[in-house]
């Protein structure tokens, strides 16, 4: 009878801890089913309407554009670390693609076409 007892306090030790944890990283990081906000091309409303975000630093995340990671905001002092926390899991920084450059094309393209095999068969042109 004791160790059905032992084992029962056991199961609902290890439940209780693992509700725990979960509610603990549930608050973390809130998933609001809502889309990345992308601090390189957000407008200004979008970017104010984060948690914590107002009118100055809003200012300041479009002054310091573009940025690579979403974490140059702390590196760079943009916003506090207490404001990163809260917007952190709701802003992403997608990389611009670079504007004027031509794509790269394959070797195979860039070279000419090989002269094409002469045929004896066929008559040729006189000019």
């Amino acid at each position: 009878m004791k160790r059905l007892a032992l084992g029962a306090g056991i199961i609902l030790f290890a439940l209780f801890i693992g509700t725990a944890r979960g509610q603990a990283g549930a608050a973390a990081v809130p998933d609001t089913g809502k889309k990345l906000v992308d601090i390189n091309t957000a407008t200004p409303q979008e970017l104010d309407a984060l948690p914590g975000i107002g009118e100055a630093y809003t200012r300041a995340i479009i002054e310091g554009r573009p940025y690579k990671d979403k974490r140059e905001l702390r590196w760079r002092k943009i916003v506090p670390r207490g404001t990163f926390e809260k917007i952190k899991g709701r802003i992403t920084a997608v990389q611009p693609k670079p504007a004027g450059k031509l794509e790269a094309r394959p070797a195979e393209e860039k070279a000419p076409p090989a002269p094409a095999a002469k045929d004896k068969s066929s008559p040729q042109l006189v000019k």
